[in-house]
């Protein structure tokens, strides 16, 4: 899902991207959504899906790794 949204998309264009229902494409931004790695708007009668900078960089890798304590 987060490559799919490389590009900002409504639920129907990310359904068709992924092969999956509109439904799936739903829950799978509503989880994105609550990590803060997608954000969501409406557009008339549409919603377009888009990546936060959270989501950007870890898709394409710009995050640090986090080092666990011992």
């Amino acid at each position: 899902m987060l490559a799919a949204l490389d590009a900002p998309a409504t639920t129907g264009e990310l359904a068709r991207r992924l092969r999956v229902s509109a439904p799936s494409a739903s829950e799978h931004v509503s989880a994105l959504r609550e990590a803060n790695l997608a954000r969501s708007r409406r557009d008339g009668g549409s919603v377009i899906h888009a990546l936060t900078p959270l989501g950007t960089a870890l898709l394409h890798g710009e995050l640090a790794p986090v080092r666990l304590p011992n």
